[in-house]
């Protein structure tokens, strides 16, 4: 009864936590800023809470805070206040750090622990000597015959400006081969500054598969590159898996697994299974159909009498999806459940026969020494 009454008490602790978070907010919770030695840098922040009487403290942390000052030390409700930043001349290159944070005060009819912290957190960015640039790339998944977006953002992290040289993508098969190439025009970036350079992927004729996209930048005697992994997909649903064993004897489970290699939906996905074997026995059966993401793995469930099976069958597995289908070919193992036991039972045995061996032979060189 004790253990009962302490997990309501945790539980409804934790749902009032929960409540209580969701009502207190900051923006903007994340921001990045660039540094300039000795510049005075004003960031308005919004504290967001229901409750207009709620007293929030405003406090500050991280390595920057000896450089920050807040407008205000509390605030209610729903408000607005300044943060202002006083760089020094000089930093550390990198990334340094101020959290924002708004504190609530706890009254006496609350949960000892309940009353919540909320913070931001704003990134100050100070530039590295020389040059250096920062590569992202940005590839989705697509299709064959898609025009697939590519994004590559080339940001200046030095203190002086970046001279492109040129500036390329590589698409490599998992074959290993470049089966396309985009190439940008150079550009000048100042410091601080980025520049996105972006196209599109003609997929036409390409092979579905997984590709690896390889950007590469040249600025002064430099080679940056970056790289990532992206699927292209084609209308097919491969079948990876299926029941090849099962038990003799009424109702029996029946698992068929698939696979969406397609970046878009496949509805209503279903398989046709044919058993028979060559003394002209044959089954039929259909798996219920299924909805399948973007390379989505899914297994279907479905059900079959065997009640008059016995022994090895030629299986065929067809799919059918989008006016297309995709068939397998297998066997399927129908045994008694009596056989199956007896495998089990033989299994073990020949198991503790290798063991006894093992430990006869280990005695007698014990013996063999003495």
């Amino acid at each position: 009864m004790v253990c009962l009454r302490l997990i309501f008490s945790f539980s409804l602790s934790f749902f009032l936590l929960l409540f209580v978070v969701s009502s207190l907010g900051i923006s903007p919770a994340l921001k990045n800023i660039d540094f300039y030695p000795g510049a005075e840098v004003n960031i308005t922040y919004t504290a967001l809470s229901d409750d207009p009487e709620k007293v929030l403290d405003v406090s500050m942390g991280g390595d920057f805070a000896q450089y920050a000052t807040s407008s205000v030390s509390t605030v209610k409700g729903t408000t607005s206040f300044l943060i202002t930043l006083k760089f020094p001349m000089s930093a550390e290159p990198g990334n340094h750090y101020l959290s924002v944070s708004l504190s609530e005060r706890p009254s006496e009819s609350e949960f000892i622990g309940t009353a919540v912290q909320i913070g931001g957190i704003l990134t100050v960015i100070v530039p590295y000597p020389g040059l250096y640039g920062e590569l992202k790339l940005s590839l989705p998944d697509g299709n064959v015959n898609d025009q697939i977006p590519v994004e590559l953002r080339v940001i200046n992290r030095g203190d002086q400006i970046l001279h492109l040289k040129y500036i390329s993508i590589d698409f490599i098969s998992s074959g290993g081969y470049v089966a396309r190439t985009l190439n940008f025009t150079p550009v000048d970036i100042s410091s601080p500054g980025d520049r996105y350079f972006r196209k599109y992927l003609d997929a036409k004729g390409l092979d579905a598969g997984n590709y690896l996209g390889v950007a590469r930048v040249s600025y002064g005697d430099v080679v940056r590159e970056v790289n990532q992994s992206f699927r292209i997909g084609s209308l097919f649903v491969n079948i990876t898996n299926y029941t090849d064993s099962i038990v003799s004897g009424g109702i029996q489970k029946f698992y068929v697994s698939l696979e969406n290699l397609w970046n878009s939906p496949n509805y209503g996905v279903y398989v046709d299974v044919n058993i028979s074997n060559n003394i002209g026995e044959h089954y039929f059966f259909r798996t219920p159909s299924v909805d399948l993401n973007p390379w989505e793995k899914k297994t279907v469930e479905s059900y079959f009498d065997t009640e008059n099976l016995l022994g090895i069958y030629k299986v065929i597995l067809n799919a059918s999806y989008g006016g297309k289908s995709t068939a397998v070919y297998g066997s399927l193992l129908v045994s008694k459940k009596s056989n199956i036991i007896i495998y089990y039972v033989v299994a073990l045995f020949a198991v503790l026969l290798l063991v006894l061996i093992y430990f006869i032979v280990k005695h007698f060189s014990r013996s063999k020494k003495k």
